[in-house]
């Protein structure tokens, strides 16, 4: 693998990492009542009505990660079309960087640094994360949902530090929605914290039966209305494997259902990287 690859795994690694990154509540109101114990069932029913209901969205952010004691900031912005595409756009002293089209199937991503660009399918953002992803895994994650297709019956439910807590330890993509054959064979060892006023999620944590090294923690505070929904706008993410990666994100501005379209188009001067 040349130089080039290496550095734009790096670039691409920190801008996914960066929008799946969602951080701990610090300014959340007293609960006044005692927390009461609730079923999954009835969890689940209280976490959907209460997910971010949208068909597009738009976030503007600047960010801070750490890998292995090694502190970058950047900023930039986001656009997801729901289950359709995920536009990112990293700059640094107001220039842009990068810019990544990611989509059910493709990956593709312009470097303004040294005039190349790279496409190539979706498992390459798996071999970046080093995470068995899906589309809607990650496009779940940037926003604070749960997985839309994933079965929700093998939940277990308990009161964990005044928050709710579900826990599963077989959770799988249902069979109408598998592609391919390492979908199928994907069982999440999960854990969801929703808070027991709002129900918004505000902490996940995730890792494969068959990767249990390999631990993804997201975190969602400072929830916000954006027009009458809540939504986190102070994010943190931890992955720990061989290396910790550690992302602060602060959005500065988040609108809904108004991006129409989604601006990549790769110049034609520019030359075509392989991995």
């Amino acid at each position: 693998m040349n130089k080039w690859c290496y550095f734009f795994g790096g670039i691409l690694f920190l801008g996914l990492v960066m929008i799946m990154s969602p951080a701990c509540e610090t300014n959340r109101k007293l609960i006044s009542q005692p927390i009461k114990e609730q079923g999954p069932e009835y969890l689940f029913e209280q976490l959907k009505k209460n997910e971010l209901k949208y068909n597009s969205l738009s976030l503007k952010f600047n960010a801070e990660a750490d890998v292995n004691n090694d502190s970058k900031s950047f900023s930039g912005a986001v656009y997801i079309i729901r289950d359709s595409v995920i536009w990112l756009s990293i700059s640094k002293f107001g220039l842009e960087a990068a810019r990544f089209l990611i989509t059910q199937d493709s990956a593709k991503m312009i470097n303004r640094l040294n005039n190349t660009y790279f496409v190539g399918d979706f498992t390459y953002v798996c071999e970046i994360f080093k995470i068995d992803f899906d589309y809607d895994m990650l496009q779940s994650l940037i926003i604070g949902n749960d997985f839309s297709y994933y079965d929700n019956d093998v939940f277990k439910a308990a009161i964990d530090n005044k928050n709710y807590k579900l826990s599963t330890v077989g959770r799988r993509k249902l069979k109408k929605y598998v592609k391919a054959e390492n979908e199928a064979q994907r069982v999440l060892i999960q854990d969801i914290w929703l808070d027991p006023e709002t129900f918004k999620i505000v902490k996940i944590s995730m890792k494969e039966v068959k990767e249990q090294n390999r631990k993804l923690e997201t975190f969602y505070s400072d929830f916000q209305l954006v027009e009458d929904q809540r939504f986190p706008f102070t994010l943190h993410v931890e992955i720990n494997d061989d290396k910790r990666i550690a992302v602060d994100i602060s959005f500065t501005k988040a609108t809904l259902n108004s991006v129409d379209n989604i601006p990549f188009k790769i110049p034609e001067s520019y030359t075509r990287a392989v991995k």
